[in-house]
């Protein structure tokens, strides 16, 4: 009966030991300290690197960006959609100056179509440039105020007409007249927008 293993066993299996000691001293002493650390490092720098190339290819374009900008607000300096008044009471003023102007282009006269209010309405909403409003009251015929509001929604500055409402009443034209004619009785908020930014650009 043979107790001890054969030479040739015994060497396979101190060989054995010391491959397993090796790798277990590896693994627990240098592996997790040292090599799994400097691949980890070696990861973060390849990120860094790449980051670099993106920042670098960014500031490249830094002058096309600003070319680009500076036509943008070149446009908006320019551009004939925004009221020229920079503050509410003027660009206000102005819009009713332009009512009152459109209104007696297509009025056949004093009486058969007015401006019977007008007053500035500062609005509540935060939007990206400052607007101007008005609330208007007309009393028109129907031939009359459809031209008025064509010129008013379509010219420049742009002007928007909002909250219309229209009732159609009867009445006499003018004292001492027996005719009865009816007539259109208007109201809408006029409003135009400024250069100046809002509060929702501020905001930002």
């Amino acid at each position: 009966m043979q107790l001890l293993p054969s030479p040739d066993r015994g060497r396979f299996m101190a060989v054995a030991l010391l491959v397993a000691a090796v790798l277990l001293a590896y693994f627990g002493g240098v592996h997790w300290w040292f090599t799994a650390r400097h691949v980890e490092i070696g990861t973060e720098m390849a990120d860094l690197r790449d980051q670099e190339v993106r920042f670098r290819r960014t500031a490249a374009e830094r002058p096309q960006v600003e070319q680009r900008l500076a036509g943008v607000r070149e446009f908006e300096a320019g551009n004939p959609a925004f009221l020229n008044e920079t503050d509410f009471d003027s660009a206000a003023a102005g819009l009713t100056q332009r009512l009152k102007q459109i209104v007696g282009t297509h009025a056949r006269d004093a009486q058969s179509c007015q401006v019977i209010m007008n007053q500035y309405s500062k609005p509540t909403e935060k939007e990206l440039f400052e607007r101007a409003s008005i609330r208007v009251r007309l009393r028109c015929s129907l031939e009359e105020f459809a031209p008025i509001l064509y010129d008013l929604e379509s010219g420049s500055p742009m002007l928007f007409v909002d909250e219309l409402q229209v009732w159609k009443q009867s009445g006499y034209r003018a004292p001492g007249s027996n005719q009865v004619t009816s007539y259109l009785d208007v109201q809408f908020t006029l409003s135009g927008y400024m250069r100046k930014p809002g509060a929702a650009r501020e905001a930002t």
